[in-house]
């Protein structure tokens, strides 16, 4: 099995070196990941600037662009054949509910998704020390329970590993949260007004069978996402309005 590994906190990441050998007993591994750290790109692509891939040593290299850079250079002139999982993380930091649409970490895995390709997206809450290798022993877990290199094509795993000691996996769904972010406004030296995105104060809506629901019962959050973001239940409500309409005009 051939699997690709990348990131959205760069190539010297802790994260990922951490998950490195645990993903080498797996498979044959090569390793593609951005240059510095590119948290919050989302699904962005750099196409005003040029892009250098840069040799990181066997297997290994890094991009001097976002997470889906690094995919799609990966899969169209770094292998020689598209990989049988790709695999995102492990990130710094939850990627939980309405987040998943601002993670670079995310938008690695979606990007394989779109290719055709089965991909994991991995993220830990925890800070302490050594709770990162504690996730890359879940991630081993992860396959044995999942086999997410089997998974139809267009779907992708997203994984949020909680701080509290390993108790078990729980399917969930997607979560949501209320909005509140926080902006600082301060002056330069020359008097001019700049802005900083400060620390998101979002609050979690915690409803059964979410991902927030799962981690804040310390277990391990699969959601299975899909590239197809349609929301059928308008879909439908608005094909049977407009079909209402037309008929009243005969």
């Amino acid at each position: 099995m051939l699997i690709l590994l990348t990131n959205d906190d760069g190539i010297e990441a802790l994260g990922l070196r951490t998950l490195r050998p645990v993903l080498e007993q797996l498979g044959e591994l090569v390793t593609v990941a951005p240059s510095e750290e590119k948290s919050a790109t989302s699904h962005s692509l750099t196409i005003h600037d040029p892009i250098r891939i840069l040799p990181r040593g066997e297997n290994a290299y890094a991009v001097t662009g976002t997470p889906v850079d690094c995919v799609i250079l990966a899969f169209r002139k770094i292998l020689d054949r598209l990989p049988d999982l790709v695999v995102s993380g492990i990130n710094h930091g939850p990627n939980l509910g309405d987040d998943v649409m601002y993670s670079g970490t995310v938008a690695g895995a979606r990007e394989a998704a779109l290719c055709g390709v089965p991909a994991v997206a991995v993220s830990s809450l925890s800070r302490r020390p050594g709770a990162l290798e504690a996730c890359a022993d879940i991630v081993k877990l992860l396959f044995d329970e999942f086999q997410p290199q089997r998974l139809p094509e267009g779907t992708f795993l997203n994984v949020n590993i909680p701080s509290t000691p390993y108790r078990g996996f729980r399917v969930t769904r997607q979560g949501s949260k209320r909005v509140a972010s926080e902006i600082h406004e301060k002056e330069d030296p020359r008097g001019r007004p700049y802005y900083w995105i400060a620390e998101d104060r979002s609050e979690w809506v915690v409803e059964a069978e979410t991902d927030y629901e799962a981690i804040g019962e310390g277990l391990v959050s699969v959601t299975p996402l899909q590239r197809d973001q349609t929301d059928y239940r308008v879909l439908s409500e608005l094909s049977t309005n407009r079909k209402s309409q037309i008929s009243n005009l005969k």
